[in-house]
């Protein structure tokens, strides 16, 4: 293919691309990342555009709006977050508008930072460069990063792709701009080869943007012809021509051919934008039934999504209307799921949802349908003659068939995996209505122990409604001075001497009283607000430590660190500066943190507990017994202390089971040379069965 036909299909396809994807953005605005990842596997992108560095959505977001797109983005970021990172828009402060990615793939270009404000660089002149950009259809950036030259072209995007046509209409639907990241000289190489002994040279050059993108070879007795466009754009083209001349010589008329492409190739690339929209979009035509599938089912398990669902709960309840038949919703959370992405990896997550979607579908009539929701959520719609015997035996039918272990490829044990689920009955106004109060009996079901079901009534609304209350208040509970610390003690089983001291968190609430952590905790792990509170919790506890220190008496002072503070560096200066500043004896601190907390991301955590451990504190194992931890990777963690689990605890009295599995767990302890410490210590009994296992300390 000669260097003219290769560089106009290099441009034809890039047209296609970003025309393809303005189609799919404005029939899609809302789409999440995932579903656009999704779609541009579909386009094949990495395979047929090579030379695409980026390509993504940027949302003009009014500020108004910007609290609504930060809680939507955050639960399906465009660009990757650090361990612990919350998505925040960058820079801070008040602006009119932010213009912030909503979509995003990256081959090979620059990694745009997550919550990134492009538009916060012109300051005052945002609103009138967007103006200007959004008055013709396409614009250019050439730019070079990590010493490789791009051209970065966007298009303003419409609602269903329908360009306004005065400058008004266009301020008022403009929704963003898609780009397109790419590299000229890639395609430029690829249109040289096979023309040994030619090269190119496009620069681009005004005020401080100097951009080159070359391709090919050429001799040092090769000659040279530069093209000044006039606009900023140079082409200079080399070759070796014979005495002939030009016209005499088969391969230099070639290249003076593909200068004059090249000397075009910005105009060019422009024309086949505008010319090719309608041919674009036909394409996107030809996959409308695969965008419209996309749009509506998870790319996971391939079941309906959110939107679907709510769709179909619609139809059931006018169907339920007409005809007088009964409806249900059962929301379904897997329990405990979280631990098998945190130790076992996302890979093996996503396995096990795809295993218990297909699962779900089996126990259902074909007449209904089964939903995913996101994370580990599935729905399940029943109608008609599927609750001839009730909604609950349909969820009786649902446990049953999700209590076979599932075997997953890579995992030498099959994992075991329970559900809880929330039922709504009867009709409801909006099918937002029917799927929010299936929510709420799901949130009984968890907190009545989970591998149960349970049906919606009415009153379940205003403990919910308490609940996010009380959420609320959690945001002012740190600085009103609301939390406070309870120490409970450990005690020696061989002499029956007072051994240590946990501190525990509690929520002294103005009109509530006391609040127990259970009510509260997950709400601060939720939220983020766990960190500044276990920090406060770390400075109170070594405070107290050091008091009691200074008074004479020595005391090991336990305290709990959660995984969102594990997961960052900070967690070696909260604790380092606790220590310091009270004078608390490091030797006398004991860091709990959970089996799971541990577990997550296991590199970074080995080498935060070794700094941590550095300080001279003591490292324990919480709730020993209760995660997916391996023995493997337990040797790996610096640790002291083994804490076994209450629930094991609880049964030693009553079946050997119990016992035998806290004598395995008290044997490891001594194989690895770690101090034991029994949870939950409630009778003499206990007390007595533990003290012969040689468990050290009860708690």
């Amino acid at each position: 293919m000669g260097i003219a036909s290769s560089l106009k299909l290099a441009i034809q396809q890039e047209a296609d691309l970003v025309i393809s994807t303005e189609a799919f953005v404005g029939a899609n605005p809302n789409a999440s990342n995932a579903a656009f990842l999704n779609w541009v596997g579909s386009m094949q992108v990495k395979a047929r555009y090579a030379e695409v560095g980026e390509l993504g959505f940027v949302d003009i977001v009014q500020a108004t709006e910007l609290p609504q797109f930060v809680a939507r983005i955050a639960a399906d970021p465009p660009t990757p977050l650090s361990p612990g990172q919350s998505y925040q828009v960058t820079p801070p402060g008040n602006r009119p508008f932010y213009c912030l990615t909503q979509l995003w793939y990256r081959n090979n270009g620059p990694v745009v930072p997550s919550g990134y404000d492009t538009c916060a660089s012109y300051g005052s002149s945002a609103a009138k460069i967007i103006g200007r950009d959004i008055s013709v259809p396409f614009s250019y950036i050439p730019f070079t990063f990590d010493k490789v030259s791009y051209l970065a072209v966007s298009a303003p995007v419409y609602p269903g792709g329908v360009i306004p046509v005065t400058a008004e209409a266009r301020t008022a639907a403009v929704l963003g701009f898609v780009g397109v990241t790419t590299r000229p000289g890639f395609v430029l190489s690829q249109a040289l080869t096979g023309h040994l002994g030619t090269a190119v040279a496009f620069s681009y050059g005004s005020g401080s943007t100097k951009v080159t993108f070359r391709a090919g070879s050429a001799p040092a007795s090769a000659q040279s012809s530069t093209i000044d466009l006039h606009n900023g754009w140079h082409v200079e083209t080399f070759a070796v021509v014979d005495g002939a001349g030009v016209l005499g010589n088969a391969n230099a008329l070639a290249l003076l051919m593909a200068g004059l492409v090249l000397s075009l190739l910005l105009g060019a690339f422009i024309y086949v934008l505008g010319t090719s929209r309608m041919r674009a979009l036909a394409l996107v035509d030809e996959r409308t039934s695969e965008l419209h599938h996309l749009a509506l089912h998870d790319p996971l398990t391939d079941l309906p999504n959110r939107a679907l669902i709510l769709d179909r709960i619609d139809q059931m309840l006018a169907r339920s209307r007409r005809e007088h038949t009964p409806v249900a919703v059962l929301f379904l959370d897997l329990d405990n799921f979280k631990d098998v992405n945190d130790t076992l990896g996302h890979g093996v997550g996503d396995k096990l949802l795809a295993g218990v979607a297909a699962r779900l579908t089996s126990a259902i009539r074909q007449e209904d349908t089964v939903g995913r929701l996101g994370g580990d959520e599935f729905v399940v719609l029943a109608e008609g003659a599927s609750l001839a015997a009730g909604a609950e035996v349909v969820a009786e039918r649902i446990l049953d068939v999700l209590a076979t272990p599932f075997e997953i490829a890579g995992i030498e044990s099959p994992l075991s995996v329970t559900a809880s689920i929330g039922i709504a009955e009867g009709r409801r106004t909006t099918p937002d209505e029917l799927l929010r109060d299936a929510d709420i009996a799901l949130y009984q079901a968890k907190a009545a122990g989970k591998r149960c079901a349970v049906v919606f009534a009415p009153a379940m609304q205003d403990a919910v409604d308490d609940h996010l209350t009380l959420d609320r208040d959690l945001l002012d509970a740190l600085e009103a001075e609301q939390f406070f610390l309870l120490y409970q003690p450990t005690f020696d089983l061989s002499s029956g001497a007072f051994a240590s001291v946990e501190a525990l968190l509690r929520w002294r609430h103005p009109t509530r009283g006391v609040i127990l952590p259970d009510d509260f905790i997950p709400a601060l792990e939720a939220s983020g607000l766990i960190v500044p509170v276990g920090r406060w919790v770390l400075q109170e506890a070594c405070r107290q430590g050091a008091a009691w220190q200074r008074q004479g008496h020595h005391v090991t002072v336990s305290m709990n660190v959660s995984a969102k503070q594990l997961d960052r560096d900070q967690i070696v200066t909260d604790v380092h500066d606790a220590l310091v500043n009270s004078g608390f004896d490091p030797a006398l601190c004991v860091l709990e943190l959970t089996e799971t907390t541990l577990m997550h991301n296991v590199e970074d955590t080995v080498g935060r507990l070794t700094l941590l451990k550095a300080l001279g504190v003591r490292v324990a194992i919480d709730d020993f017994g209760t995660g997916y931890s391996s023995l493997a990777y337990l040797r790996q963690f610096p640790v002291d202390v083994l804490k076994i689990d209450r629930s094991f605890v609880s049964g030693i009295t009553d079946t050997s089971e119990a016992v035998a599995l806290v004598h395995a767990m008290v044997q490891l302890g001594k194989a690895l040379g770690l101090e034991t410490v029994a949870e939950g210590v409630e009778t003499d009994g206990q007390r007595a069965q533990l003290a012969a296992e040689n468990v050290d300390t009860a708690q």
